[in-house]
């Protein structure tokens, strides 16, 4: 999921040219800058909020990870693991698209909430193994 915010950023930056795109060096700072010249204000910011939302699935995934491998190490039941982790793809779906869409401070703070929500997905995983093993 978490490779839609990287393509789509990486389609922007691009603009549907291969020209536009330096493989040798892609976060440099002059590439930056020469997109930034190249296109609009808002389509500047549309792409730095896109690589944003990519950097928080990378961020956010050693959660995730660690919610998948305590809940089956405390072999939580399996029903209840799949409707989180599906609640969780379902918020962090909506976070990417608020995170990408959402240009208004005043609205990002729906954007806050869905994220909120699908960490706390991981962290009740985390929070029933925990009470697994103080058993």
């Amino acid at each position: 999921m978490n490779l839609i915010p990287h393509t789509y950023s990486t389609t922007i930056f691009a603009g549907g040219s291969v020209k536009n795109w330096d493989n040798a060096n892609p976060k440099s700072a002059a590439v930056r800058e020469r997109f930034q010249k190249r296109v609009s204000a808002a389509t500047y910011l549309r792409w730095e909020r896109a690589r944003a939302a990519h950097n928080n699935g990378i961020e956010n995934f050693p959660l995730l990870i660690a919610a998948v491998i305590l809940g089956n190490m405390a072999k939580l039941d399996a029903g209840m693991m799949n409707w989180t982790f599906g609640t969780f793809l379902l918020f962090r779906a909506m976070f990417i698209a608020a995170y990408i869409e959402i240009s208004d401070g005043r609205l990002s703070v729906f954007r806050t909430l869905v994220f909120s929500i699908s960490v706390l997905q991981c962290l009740w995983i985390i929070f029933k193994a925990g009470n697994v093993y103080a058993r």
